[in-house]
């Protein structure tokens, strides 16, 4: 493993401090343990919410995806599934209901950033629903969500770390792999969010600071596969349990490598291809869904 620097260290240290203040976990780590026989509604919640974080970024991307003609008819129909997704987990965490029936959110914080969530996804909202309706997306429209899109990503962030503290059971697992599972559920918006870098690079709108924000992802991601693929104790991050685990890491290591490839390039300054685009576009859905069966094992272990 190589050495960490400063910047990993700080960066993996303000997960293990996030998690000792608040005595959390993510939201990833319910996802094998919800059809457990007794429903456990601070588990679904923090769930659910944490999962809008992800999908803030994967919708950034598609309406990218679309706007530059990368594989339209796939970006559309993941906006449109994303577009009910998101809003229907939005109104659940408001106001209660869905398929568990849970009561409206009562804590007075909780509701203020849901508000504030829901503000800024209003005009998101519109810009999904023209494009799903017309096939197409605006400069604009795409303007707009690459400057506004971080700001549903931030409170969505809030959002979740406060239905953490209100809902979450600190018992439920041990904390090093509490850490590991942290670090995993921001590695799922990681993922989005540098396939959506890659593309607005692509489009010439503010091609520096696309390529300084996916600088920063490409490096957030890949120092904390490191550490949760072979371990960082002074962090409290222990090496993989098993030897299942251990594999299954080494398939989202390898994905990742084969995409790191095209992200070192863009950011040193190369132009991204229609070919790299497409490449990316497709790994990044193999990223999660690989990303995704190791955190069951982890959840499950």
């Amino acid at each position: 493993m190589k050495t960490l620097s400063k910047k990993v260290t700080n960066y993996l240290g303000l997960v293990l401090a996030a998690l000792i203040a608040a005595s959390v976990f993510i939201p990833s780590i319910t996802i094998a343990q919800e059809a457990r026989a007794e429903f456990d509604e601070g588990r679904y919640r923090i769930n659910i919410a944490g999962r809008q974080r992800m999908l803030t970024q994967r919708m950034a991307k598609a309406v990218c995806y679309v706007h530059e003609g990368h594989e339209v008819d796939m970006h559309l129909e993941m906006l449109e599934g994303d577009y009910h997704l998101f809003s229907d987990t939005l109104d659940i965490l408001l106001n209660g209901g869905g398929e568990h029936n849970l009561a409206p959110e009562t804590d007075r914080r909780t509701v203020e950033e849901l508000g504030h969530v829901a503000k800024h996804w209003a005009p998101l909202s519109e810009i999904i629903t023209r494009a799903v309706e017309t096939g197409v997306v605006s400069d604009e429209d795409e303007e707009f969500v690459d400057t506004h899109d971080l700001e549903l990503l931030e409170d969505s962030n809030h959002a979740v770390s406060l239905i953490e503290q209100n809902y979450a059971n600190p018992n439920t697992l041990n904390m090093a792999t509490a850490i590991t599972l942290n670090i995993f559920g921001r590695q799922r918006m990681l993922a989005q969010r540098s396939a959506k870098d890659l593309c607005y690079v692509a489009t010439g709108l503010h091609p520096d600071k696309q390529r300084a924000d996916l600088d920063e992802t490409q490096g957030m991601f890949s120092i904390s596969l490191d550490a949760i693929q072979f371990g960082l104790p002074e962090m409290g991050i222990a090496p993989p349990p098993t030897e299942e685990i251990a594999a299954q890491l080494g398939i989202v290591a390898k994905i990742w490598h084969d995409m790191d490839e095209v992200f070192l390039a863009v950011i040193n300054g190369a132009a991204p291809t229609d070919e790299q685009i497409t490449f990316i576009a497709f790994e990044s859905v193999l990223l999660q869904e690989e990303m995704n069966k190791a955190v069951q094992m982890y959840s499950s272990h």
